[in-house]
Order: C-alpha cells, then sequence, then structure tokens
C-alpha cells in the first residue's frame, strides 16, 4: 500500500479518536453538567494534599500530542497499519464504555481559584466542566498508547524505551492532579480499566492474528 493511502488511513484514524471517542465524552460532560444530580467522586486523604500547578497545564494538554508516536511508527509499515486499523476501533469502543458509565456513575472534581495568570488552565476549564471524573480518560489513553509503542519496539530497544515511556505516563497522571482534573482514585481507576483494555486488545489481536509475527522492529 503506498504511503498516500497510509496517510488517509491516518486521518480515518483520527477522525475516530478525535471525533466519535471524544466526542462522546464530550456529550457525557455537558449531559452531567446540565443534569447530574448526584456526586458519586471518591476523594481520598491524600487529595487534600495534591497542589495545584498552573504550569502542569502544558502536560495535561501536551498528551494529545503523544497519539502521534505510534502513528508515526505505523506509517510506512503495512503490517503495523493493519494492526492499527484493528487496534483503533477497540480504543473507540472502549472510550464510549467509559462515556456511558460516566453519565449512569457521574463524578465531579470541585476546583479552587483559577490563578489569574494560568490563563492555558482557564482555557480547560472554560470548556471542559468538573464532571467524568473516573476512571481518568486521560490515564486510560496513555496507557494504551505505551502499549502500542512499546508492542512496535525491538525487543532490544525496550530496555531503553521503557523508562521513557514509564516517565511519560507518570507526568500525564501527575498532571491530572495537580490541574485540579481528578482526584487520586480516578488515576488508579483508569489505570486499571487502561491495563484491562490493554490486555483486551492484545487478546483480540492474538485471535485475530494468531500467524502474524512481531511488529516491532
Amino acid at each position: 500500500m503506498s504511503e498516500h493511502r497510509h496517510g488517509r488511513r491516518l486521518l480515518l484514524h483520527l477522525f475516530q479518536l478525535g471525533v466519535i471517542a471524544l466526542g462522546s465524552y464530550v456529550l457525557a460532560n455537558l449531559w452531567n453538567a446540565a443534569n447530574a444530580t448526584k456526586d458519586h467522586a471518591v476523594e481520598l486523604p491524600i487529595d487534600a494534599h495534591v497542589p495545584l500547578l498552573p504550569w502542569t497545564t502544558v502536560i495535561y494538554l501536551g498528551f494529545f500530542l503523544l497519539y502521534i508516536v505510534p502513528a508515526r511508527m505505523a506509517y510506512g509499515h503495512q503490517e503495523r497499519m493493519d494492526e492499527l486499523g484493528r487496534i483503533v476501533p477497540m480504543m473507540v469502543a472502549w472510550t464510549m464504555l467509559h462515556s456511558l458509565f460516566f453519565v449512569l456513575v457521574p463524578a465531579e472534581v470541585p476546583r479552587s481559584v483559577t490563578p489569574s495568570d494560568a490563563w492555558l488552565l482557564e482555557t480547560i476549564r472554560s470548556s471542559d466542566h468538573p464532571w467524568n471524573a473516573w476512571p481518568s480518560l486521560h490515564v486510560v489513553h496513555v496507557i494504551l498508547l505505551a502499549g502500542l509503542v512499546d508492542r512496535w519496539t525491538a525487543v532490544e530497544q525496550r530496555p531503553q524505551r521503557r523508562p521513557i515511556l514509564g516517565l511519560v505516563v507518570m507526568l500525564v497522571v501527575l498532571s491530572t492532579f495537580t490541574t485540579e482534573q481528578h482526584y487520586v482514585w480516578d488515576a488508579i481507576s483508569g489505570a486499571i480499566t487502561g491495563s484491562v483494555g490493554w490486555w483486551l486488545i492484545t487478546k483480540r489481536m492474538a485471535v485475530l492474528q494468531p500467524n502474524t509475527a512481531d511488529t516491532a522492529d
């Protein structure tokens, strides 16, 4: 398949993730902001000690750039593109299930006053209502993306890349606390459902491609 067709397929996957998956989150968020009457947020004692660090908004938003990494790894590799064509719909379905959970079990995280110079944080708060708290989709997706990158990393390169992946995951998780977007429990539950999601994806891929060789470099 030509690289031109690979580019078109990547745009399709971007549409699936950016419009369908993210759209389901936005709809659940708007629904809860207008209709939720009961709050199921889980606040742990440690949450009282987490500071608001507006500068970590850069990390929180920078998370979305991580989707470029597996896209770049797949571009020009037919087998990876085929895998991506199967994995992305599963990621979308997993996200939509979470969005349904948000509506059934609404959870709100209270926010302190936004500092006057934290315009980027205020941008998030003005567009994202403080609902859909747990599980944290940021954590869910960063685990799925890290799993995908690790899957396509050559075995001999994994000892060098895994610490970097671990650091990226940790920074994204911490940014969900320090921007007051989530409680600690939200990240814990996101890590659980994200790990379960990746396990289901790998199991499904094993069924779909039982005789496929490792797609790592």
